[in-house]
């Protein structure tokens, strides 16, 4: 009797689907049914192309599991069990689940399992190789991925709008070169946003008014497109990665906002240290792209939301002392009231009860005294930035030295090469001196970026000693009798926040570094 099958397939990526993987699997499959007496309907055809074995919800999976339940088939023919499934778990529910409906699973690739527990102990092991395998798979390509980008041998092939990506495949390939008619509206996106003082909706507008002349590669400008150019950081010559974990354990956690569980896996940041950092070539100067993430910081902190109506010259500043909320504004007869919302049957589950609250006619005349007293003493904020900048300890000649040090490493390297191919070490030794070369060159880059950035925060605070108190005078000249937006644009720029407790307020006065230079010249 001629018994019905079906069959399955699958391949993972769309490089295996062109390199026609699952024709072979097909055409094996065939084969087997043929010489077994199998009868096969192409209608009966199941292929996952591109799709992971490690999750169950796949497109053909799911019909072939439905039909099994309605018997139009007595056996599924899979060319393995990997093809099945990657999870040892997965697969025993799939092999369960059809033979709870009398339908039996053969994989063509391995002996027929014999029935009963030995049978079952084969496929366990198999099930089990197969996911070892995609772990160790998985694995070497992460290392060897971040290994290559450590040493700066491979960047991302799908590069920011504005580069161009040449393939490894290619001469001097793997790497980023900049794309000109790209680069030239990226400069241009820029310039509008920090000089012009245009929104992004506004860049938005005159980016698609300019038609054919500079379309994107997407199918129109939008804002999010605009937005993700403003914080591109590779612009500046510097593409990062790693610089987040995937955090599983996240998932079944109550969501930070709004209500329900996390059922995917949350994304944090990692320590700065373990951000990997390429050199690409810039579009343009650092100074540029910084004043950029100055404004959309400013922007999302003071965003006007939905408040149309009324004025609040602390907007976005107050913060309650108790749970860490901007207090919100509220306008009762005339009169201006700072409150946090986070409290009573508002408030998370783990902040205990509080009423925070201040009177406007009580917080604003007391902060606007302290802004004037900061502009008439500008000494104050010069002696914040000496506090809080580490003491600079560095040797003047150490750049040099270290500068010597790499052109030293760098012929040792050339050396050590030249030693090998003339067969005078063996590989195992030319691997440990190039390692410990190797060590030593990433200790010294280190040590040479740290002290630029020192160097960068030195230029910064003589920048800001020598040319602060001008800037002061300057202002306190011009405030002899501002209007209300006058005043709160001044707060903003000299306060960070300002933390509301029971009897008294702190206030939180920005304090200009190499990263957030708003006060210095050139930023205003």
């Amino acid at each position: 009797m001629t018994r019905q099958a079906a069959l399955y397939a699958r391949v993972s990526t769309p490089h295996q689907e062109k390199e026609a993987t699952i024709e072979s699997q097909i055409a094996a499959l065939e084969t087997f049914a043929h010489q077994e007496g199998y009868q096969l309907d192409p209608d009966l055809y199941f292929l996952d192309q591109a799709v992971s074995g490690a999750q169950l919800d796949r497109p053909a999976l799911n019909r072939l599991r439905d039909l099994a339940a309605e018997r139009l088939f007595d056996a599924v023919l899979c060319y393995s069990p990997d093809r099945l499934a990657r999870h040892y778990a997965h697969q025993w529910v799939l092999l369960d689940e059809l033979r709870r409906v009398g339908v039996e699973v053969i994989f063509v690739n391995q002996p027929a399992a014999p029935e009963g527990p030995q049978g079952q102990l084969f496929l366990g092991i198999q099930g089990l190789f197969a996911e070892y395998e995609r772990a160790s798979i998985t694995e070497r390509l992460r290392r060897g991925k971040l290994y290559r980008m450590r040493r700066g041998q491979l960047v991302s092939p799908n590069p920011p709008y504005g580069y161009r990506y040449i393939p490894v495949s290619e001469p001097d390939g793997g790497r980023w070169v900049v794309n000109p008619a790209e680069a030239e509206i990226v400069r241009s996106v820029y310039r509008w946003y920090t000089e012009d003082d245009l929104t992004i909706s506004q860049v938005v507008d005159r980016l698609r008014a300019a038609g054919d002349q500079m379309l994107p590669r997407g199918k129109r400008w939008r804002y999010s497109t605009v937005q993700t150019i403003l914080k591109q950081p590779a612009y500046t010559g510097h593409a990062y990665y790693s610089r987040t974990r995937t955090c599983h354990e996240a998932v079944g956690r109550p969501k930070k906002y709004g209500r329900g569980f996390l059922r995917r896996p949350s994304h944090e940041p990692r320590p700065r240290e373990e951000w990997i950092e390429i050199d690409v070539p810039p579009l343009m100067p650092e100074d540029v792209w910084q004043r950029a993430q100055e404004r959309l910081e400013m922007n999302k902190k003071f965003a006007p939301r939905n408040n149309k109506r009324h004025f609040y010259l602390l907007r976005s500043l107050l913060v309650c002392s108790v749970c860490g909320r901007t207090l919100a504004g509220r306008t009762s007869g005339g009169c201006v009231y700072y409150y946090c919302t986070n409290r009573g049957k508002n408030r998370a589950p783990d902040v205990p009860p509080h009423a925070c609250s201040i009177a406007g006619r009580i917080v604003e005349p007391l902060v606007w005294e302290a802004v004037c007293k900061l502009l008439r003493n500008p000494v104050l904020l010069a002696d914040a930035w000496q506090t809080q900048c580490e003491p600079d300890d560095a040797d003047p000649d150490e750049a040099d030295r270290l500068q010597k040090r790499l052109r030293v490493l760098e012929r040792q390297h050339i050396r050590l090469l030249d030693a090998f191919q003339d067969e005078l070490i063996e590989k195992g030794e030319l691997a440990r001196r190039k390692t410990r070369l190797d060590t030593e060159r990433e200790t010294l880059v280190q040590r040479l970026d740290q002290l630029r950035r020192q160097d960068r925060r030195h230029q910064a605070k003589v920048q800001m000693l020598d040319d602060f108190a001008a800037f002061c005078q300057k202002i306190e000249a011009s405030l002899a009798d501002p209007t209300p937006e006058v005043k709160q644009e001044v707060i903003r720029l000299l306060i960070d926040h300002i933390v509301v407790e029971k009897d008294t307020i702190i206030i939180k006065h920005i304090i200009p570094t190499d990263d957030d230079c708003r006060l210095l010249p050139g930023r205003r």
